[in-house]
């Protein structure tokens, strides 16, 4: 909470571009001392969803955070989001070990997307990406066999093509959303009936335009005939897991789920990882339209040790959502 910087935060609830149908919900929770002092927090982060033709109010717990002394009062923070009216979905989609405990006990129900806590990794230096996962492992001299493990993993991905192979088609990078992502997201919410945040171009310039502007993400789109068939939208987390340099697929879309621009867009990926000087791109997702093709690249793959995705939905929302395929969840949706 040192860095929070209170204008930054208003604005992005004030500039969403489906504000107007929040105003009766809040923006979060504090948890308060009996002189008024704040010592626990619970963001409560506005997002349209839509599925089958229908929308839905949705809102996705951010920044529960507690001072340790007050833990004990924490659950009345995730009770206060867990039991709002208004949203037709609540989401914790980025639980710690901790929190993904508590809402266990709390029998909140999981999102049933079990590939998700699977995430695909392809290595852009392989040197790098060798020194963290045998750092991961607790490997002594990780740095010192960092080079000859690397180098095995390069010939490893040349013969399996892990992450290589030619494009079927042009993509291409973009320094702006245009208007084009209007009707690309038309198209995509006309496919398979899968609860998907809204994405209209307002939308991804309320949650991408500053960190593009900016350098810290990159959008690649497959064009075809003048049109967009998809995009891939990377965020850049230098140093994150065990010094790694990655590029995390922040979104992911494609009209009708097209399995050749799933994987154009992740070997375009990789490509300009490689270019960039970033250790690796890392893909989280359970959907299967997009698992098989990721999977198709030969990814590097582990088990998380604990559960991220908790979600409640209205009655009548929740038999919709019954099975993996019935989700599109990703970075996208949390916080």
């Amino acid at each position: 909470m040192a860095e929070f910087d209170a204008e930054s935060w208003r604005s992005r609830w004030e500039s969403y571009p489906f504000a107007e149908a929040y105003r009766d919900i809040p923006i979060g929770w504090v948890l308060e001392t009996d002189t008024g002092e704040v010592v626990g927090t619970i963001g409560n982060v506005q997002m349209l969803y839509e599925m089958g033709g229908r929308r839905f109010k949705g809102a996705i717990a951010a920044d529960w955070a507690v001072d340790a002394e007050y833990r004990g009062k924490a659950l009345h923070l995730v009770t206060a989001f867990f039991k709002q009216k208004g949203p037709a979905l609540m989401v914790n989609g980025s639980a710690s070990p901790t929190a993904s405990k508590v809402l266990a006990g709390l029998q909140i129900p999981r999102i049933p997307i079990p590939d998700y806590s699977s995430p695909c990794f392809w290595a852009a230096r392989p040197a790098a990406f060798a020194k963290a996962a045998l750092s991961r492992r607790g490997t002594p001299a990780a740095s010192f066999l960092s080079y000859p493990a690397g180098l095995v993993l390069l010939v490893r991905d040349i013969l399996r093509r892990s992450g290589r192979g030619r494009l079927s088609g042009p993509v291409r990078r973009l320094g702006a959303f245009d208007d084009r992502f209007d009707s690309l997201w038309e198209r995509i919410a006309a496919g398979p009936a899968r609860l998907r945040a809204v994405r209209t171009r307002a939308v991804l310039d309320w949650k991408y335009a500053s960190d593009v502007e900016g350098g810290r993400a990159a959008v690649l789109a497959s064009e075809s005939g003048g049109k967009l068939s998809g995009y891939i939208v990377l965020m850049r987390r230098p140093g994150s897991d065990l010094g790694m340099g990655l590029y995390d697929v922040g979104d992911f879309q494609v009209a009708g789920d097209d399995p050749a621009v799933y994987r154009d867009l992740l070997l375009a990926a990789v490509q300009l990882a490689r270019e960039e000087g970033m250790d690796a791109v890392k893909l989280m997702t359970g959907t299967p339209a997009k698992r098989l093709p990721a999977r198709a690249l030969q990814p590097y793959s582990y088990q998380l040790p604990f559960w991220q995705l908790y979600y409640r939905a209205s009655p009548e929302l929740k038999p919709a959502l019954a099975s993996p395929d019935a989700w599109d969840f990703s970075l996208f949706d949390t916080y």
